[in-house]
C-alpha cells in the first residue's frame, strides 16, 4: 500500500535526491524520524527493493503516534514523550526529519536528538514550511501569521497536523539551531518554487535587493566579523531559492572523528 504523508511528494522527492547522491545503499542506514504515515519511508522501500535491498535493514521509521504508520513491511518505533528518539547513539548514516520542527516545542533538544543518532560525518536533513518565500512575507505583513501557520485552538494541543504547526523556525534560524545543536556544515536548499512567490518576487525585486544591500553595509560598519563568519548564510537566505521555494531544506552532518 503506497503511504500518503502529510508532507508535499515535491519534498519527499528532494529528499530522496539528497540521500541518493550522498549513500551507498548497500550499507546505507537511514532513520525517518517523525515518520508520520510513512512517505518517505515508502519511497526508500521500494527504491531498495529495486536494488534487491531489505528495506528493513535500511530504512528505521519512528514517530510520536506509530499507529499512524501506513507502510507494513516496516516497523515503524515510538518516540519517547519527552522527545528521546528511539535508537542508539551514531546508528546511522543519515538522519532525516519531514516537516517535524514546526511541531515541537524544544527545538534545540530535537536537532541534538538527530545528532546524537547520527554516525560521525553523517548527513541530518530537516525541513520545514518556508517562511521567507515571498507569499509567505506579504502573508505574515498583512495578517501576522506565514503561509501554512494560523492561529490555533487553545483548549487542545494536537502535534501532528497543520493545526499543530506550533513553533515556526526561518530558514535562517534553523541553520543557527543547528549549528548550536552541534551540526557542522549547515546549508539551505528547497523542494520546489511556488509560481505565485516567483511572480512576487520579480516584481517586488527593488526592494529586497536594496534591503539586503543596506543590511550589508549596516553590518560591516558596526559588526563587519559577525557579516564575515555569516555571509555565506545570509547569501542563501536572501538568494533566489529561498524566496520562491516552498519548503526550506536543511542539509548538515554530525562532526567526523
Amino acid at each position: 500500500m503506497k503511504a500518503k504523508g502529510w508532507s508535499n511528494p515535491k519534498t519527499t522527492d528532494a529528499i530522496f535526491r539528497l540521500l541518493d547522491e550522498e549513500l551507498d545503499w548497500k550499507t546505507a542506514r537511514v532513520a525517518d524520524v517523525g515518520a508520520g504515515r510513512g512517505a518517505l519511508s515508502y519511497r526508500l522501500a521500494e527504491f531498495l527493493r529495486t536494488k534487491q535491498l531489505d528495506p528493513g535493514e535500511h530504512v528505521f521509521p519512528c514517530d510520536l503516534i506509530p499507529a499512524s504508520f501506513e507502510v507494513e513491511t516496516l516497523e515503524c518505533r515510538q518516540t519517547g514523550a519527552n522527545g528521546r528518539l528511539p535508537f542508539d547513539d551514531a546508528s546511522f548514516e543519515a538522519t532525516v526529519s519531514v516537516e517535524v520542527i514546526e511541531h515541537v516545542e524544544d527545538q534545540f533538544a530535537f536537532l541534538r536528538e538527530l545528532v546524537r543518532i547520527t554516525k560521525p560525518g553523517g548527513l541530518i536533513l530537516v525541513t520545514t514550511p518556508n517562511t521567507l518565500h515571498m507569499v509567505s512575507r506579504v502573508r505574515s505583513l498583512a495578517t501576522g501569521f506565514p503561509t501554512l501557520f494560523d492561529p490555533l485552538p487553545l483548549a487542545v494541543h494536537d502535534p501532528r497536523r497543520c493545526g499543530g504547526h506550533i513553533h515556526p523556525i526561518s530558514p535562517y534560524f534553523l541553520a543557527y539551531t543547528a549549528l548550536r545543536s552541534g551540526m557542522v556544515e549547515p546549508r539551505l536548499v528547497h523542494d520546489r518554487r511556488k509560481t505565485s512567490a516567483s511572480a512576487l518576487a520579480l516584481l517586488t525585486s527593488p526592494l529586497w535587493l536594496a534591503g539586503g544591500v543596506l543590511q550589508r553595509l549596516r553590518l560591516s560598519r558596526k559588526q563587519p566579523e559577525l557579516l564575515r563568519e555569516n555571509r555565506p548564510l545570509l547569501a542563501q537566505v536572501s538568494g533566489w531559492n529561498l524566496l520562491t521555494g516552498r519548503t526550506a531544506i536543511l542539509c548538515a552532518r554530525r562532526p567526523g572523528v
